[in-house]
């Protein structure tokens, strides 16, 4: 009788563990999928990025619950919009005049870009590890104190951000 308890009580545990191994696999294979999805967007310079949480001014972290603060790649152009991203409250649309992409031996990957505009001109770095959309962005302009805030990397056409009218 032992014996019979000891080989069940055996089984369920090794059962349990190589479940548990399948659903490590499982997030692992989404979260590269998600990366292989941001990194296309990112290609297709096609891609917004809506913080979810920033850096205030004195360094302490604070979450965002407001979709008028984003960072959108579209064709072109990049735009940024929100105090959080760029210190004003313009739609501030930016050409981009040079665009570095990185792959480290990781495995992550890293966008250094500058743009300018009428209203700000900028460094964007976008920094984005493997296995996840996830991104830590840094936005440093020409003058004025450098932002940072995370979020993950979406394809427009599947991101929720409001876009104001009021376009510099």
């Amino acid at each position: 009788m032992k014996r019979i308890i000891v080989t069940v009580l055996i089984l369920v545990i090794s059962l349990s563990f190589a479940t548990a191994q399948n659903k490590k696999a499982e997030r692992e294979a989404a979260g590269l999928a998600l990366f292989e999805k941001a990194k296309a967007a990112i290609e297709a310079k096609d891609f917004v990025i809506v913080p979810d949480s920033y850096e205030k001014s004195d360094g302490t972290p604070e979450t965002n619950n407001d979709e008028a603060n984003f960072l959108m790649y579209e064709g072109d152009f990049v735009y940024l919009q929100g105090m959080i991203i760029c210190s004003n409250s313009f739609t501030n649309r930016t050409t981009v005049s040079s665009i570095n992409q990185k792959i480290d031996k990781r495995g992550n990957l890293s966008v250094e870009m500058q743009v300018s505009g009428s209203a700000i001109t900028a460094r964007i770095e976008i920094q984005m590890r493997k296995g996840s959309n996830y991104a830590d962005v840094i936005v440093t302009p020409t003058k004025g104190n450098a932002r940072k805030f995370s979020g993950e990397i979406v394809p427009k056409a599947q991101a929720k951000y409001y876009k104001r009218p009021n376009e510099v």
